[in-house]
C-alpha cells in the first residue's frame, strides 16, 4: 500500500512540476493575447473595399493580416487604434519572416453611413497604403465578424448620430487565411480610459506570437 501511495505522490509531483514549468514558459504579458492552439479556418465571405473592389477570402492568402472592426464615426477607439496600426506598420513588418507581407484590415460595421466614398476618405486620412477599408451589408458582416471572434451591436435609436458598440481587440490571420491570435486591450485603472490595444503592447507581443507559428 505504501508503494502505491509513493507512486501516486510521485505522479502528482511530476504533474505539478510540468504545470509550473509551462506557466514559467508563458510570459506574464501574454495575459492579453489569445493564441489559438489550432488555427481556425475562415468561411467564405464577400465584402467591398474602400476602392469599391470585391474582397473575399482569397485576399487573405499570402499575407499576414491584422484586422479590426469599427466605424468611421467612432469618436475614440477606432481613430486611436487605426493611427496606432498605421504608425506601427514598419516595425510590425520587420518582425515578419523574410519575404512575407502584412496588411491591415479596417472592417466597418456601420454600412448605413460608411459608404465606399466615406471609407475611402477615412482610410486616406491615415496615409498608410497597407490599410484596406471594408464593409458589406449586415447579412455578410455579422457572420464574418463572428468568425473573427469579434462582435458589434448597433443602437436602435432614430438619432442620426448613433453609436455602434464593437470589439476593441485586433485579430491576426496567417497567410493561409486562418485566424491564429487575438490581441486584447490591457485593463487600465485610470478613470474613463479608452480600451485600446496600445503600440507598446502590440510591438512587444506581435513578434512573440509569430514565434509560436514559426516552422
Amino acid at each position: 500500500m505504501q508503494k502505491v501511495w509513493a507512486v501516486l505522490l510521485l505522479v502528482a509531483a511530476l504533474a505539478a512540476g510540468v504545470l509550473v514549468y509551462r506557466q514559467l514558459q508563458v510570459p506574464a504579458e501574454f495575459s492579453n493575447v489569445l493564441i489559438y492552439p489550432t488555427p481556425r479556418e475562415m468561411k467564405s465571405f464577400q465584402l467591398t473595399s474602400h476602392t469599391g473592389k470585391p474582397v473575399s477570402r482569397e485576399q487573405l492568402n499570402d499575407h499576414w493580416t491584422l484586422a479590426f472592426v469599427g466605424y468611421t464615426f467612432c469618436p475614440d477607439i477606432c481613430p486611436m487604434t487605426m493611427a496606432m496600426l498605421s504608425g506601427s506598420y514598419a516595425a510590425l513588418s520587420e518582425a515578419l519572416p523574410a519575404g512575407q507581407k502584412l496588411q491591415l484590415w479596417f472592417v466597418s460595421v456601420d454600412p448605413k453611413r460608411d459608404t465606399v466614398a466615406q471609407l475611402g476618405n477615412y482610410v486616406g486620412y491615415f496615409e498608410q497604403p497597407a490599410i484596406v477599408g471594408l464593409t458589406a451589408n449586415h447579412d455578410q458582416l455579422f457572420p464574418f465578424v463572428r468568425e473573427l471572434g469579434l462582435m458589434y451591436a448597433i443602437s436602435t435609436t432614430t438619432d442620426e448620430d448613433y453609436r455602434v458598440d464593437h470589439s476593441a481587440s485586433i485579430v491576426l490571420l496567417n497567410p493561409k487565411g486562418q485566424l491564429v491570435a487575438m490581441f486584447k486591450p490591457e485593463m487600465s485603472l485610470e478613470q474613463n480610459a479608452v480600451p485600446v490595444v496600445t503600440k507598446t503592447q502590440l510591438l512587444r507581443d506581435f513578434p512573440e506570437v509569430l514565434k509560436a507559428f514559426a516552422p
